[in-house]
């Protein structure tokens, strides 16, 4: 005669790969829909509703432009409504070395 196995008892151990296959079901897959997964928490949304200032948008600089055909004049011309310190006693390319980082 065999012994039955007795039953097992819950022991709160999270089983993280099902918990992660219901939350993907509920969000909905991005590539599925072929867009983005939209949130499903009651809660998420605005600013307004969360408490929390918006996240800080990056600001891109404009492109540099290409400061190797001006003359020597015209980039101390552009040092100084840049407010370089310096810029009197700069070369020609520490000027525009001085301008490329600015």
């Amino acid at each position: 005669m065999e012994k039955a196995e007795p039953a097992a008892e819950p022991t709160g151990v999270v089983d993280l790969m099902e918990a992660l296959r219901a939350s993907v079901e509920r969000a909905g897959s991005p590539k599925a829909t072929g867009g983005k997964a939209t949130a499903s928490r009651k809660g998420s949304g605005s600013a307004k509703t969360t408490g929390k200032p918006p996240a800080k948008k990056r600001i891109r600089s404009a492109p540099k432009e290409d400061l190797s055909g001006l003359s020597k004049a015209d980039l101390y011309k552009k040092a100084a409504a840049a407010n370089l310190p310096g810029r009197s006693q700069m070369t020609r390319d520490d000027l525009v070395k001085a301008l490329t980082r600015a």
